[in-house]
């Protein structure tokens, strides 16, 4: 049994996280696709239906989306303020778009499967990309990467991949490549200010700068989206009063175990 979602809904994070105070303890928010939600409405195509598959997950119900082209599979949560007047169906403000240097974001995480492959190659890896928009939001103001070791095979059932964020750090993370909107590089002073407004998040099968062909079609699921937060003083300012909210504790099903990339 699935359940087919054609239509745009949003889910409130406030009905999924409890107010907290900035007290540095580590909070966790899980989109597990199990209780009903579909937060961030993650996407790989806007062409194609999005599906909750009710089993198969990591564990349980999960998102897959499938019989697209793409030369760059693809999952992103985008907020209202990319793009807008472009009609696309699954915009939507969430906990996975915002203001992460507020929240205290550390870390996510999420699990993938690549239920059919179009193409693959032997350079590919998992990449994490953080998009900010200028006002328009037509325009790149800062554009962020991190990539995980290659993929010289296609990952063959539900992995985990996981990226460090460090909204707080007053330096530009290791394993970051940080650039402004004209591709100079970003500065130290700069990566705090820049996690204040995240406007696109993806995370995808490819690694920024090489060309992939497009051939085929790709089935891909999404399940466990992991969001790690902590509450304390930020190195900037917030631009705008918000509270930080906390996650209601949820344990996080374990994965089944990946190998190592080389």
């Amino acid at each position: 049994m699935t359940k087919l979602l054609t239509t745009f809904f949003s889910v409130a994070i406030s009905a999924a996280t409890l107010a907290a105070a900035n007290d540095g303890a580590t909070n966790t928010f899980i989109e597990t696709y199990d209780d009903g939600t579909d937060v961030g409405l993650w996407h790989c195509s806007t062409g194609v239906p999005r599906i909750i598959e009710s089993s198969g997950g990591n564990p349980g119900e999960y998102l897959q989306q499938g019989g697209f082209s793409t030369s760059i599979p693809t999952w992103a949560s985008i907020s209202t303020r990319f793009q807008p007047g472009v009609p696309d169906p699954y915009k939507t403000d969430s906990i996975y778009t915002g203001d992460w240097t507020s929240l205290g974001v550390t870390s996510i995480s999420v699990d993938l499967n690549v239920i059919q492959v179009a193409t693959w190659a032997t350079d590919r890896a998992t990449t994490l990309e953080l998009l900010q928009m200028d006002e328009t939001g037509f325009n790149v103001n800062y554009d962020a990467t991190y990539t995980l070791p290659d993929l010289p095979n296609p990952p063959i059932g539900w992995q985990t991949y996981s990226f460090p964020v460090d909204a707080n750090s007053p330096t530009i993370p290791e394993g970051w490549v940080f650039t402004r909107g004209d591709g100079t590089p970003g500065t130290d002073a700069e990566w705090s200010p820049f996690l204040h407004r995240v406007d696109l998040t993806s995370i995808g099968f490819y690694k920024p700068g090489f060309a992939y062909p497009s051939l085929g079609t790709w089935i891909l699921g999404i399940d466990n989206i992991e969001l790690d937060f902590q509450g304390g003083p930020t190195p900037t300012p917030s631009p705008t009063p918000s509270s930080t909210p906390r996650a209601i504790p949820r344990s996080r099903p374990t994965p089944h175990p990946r190998p190592t990339p080389h």
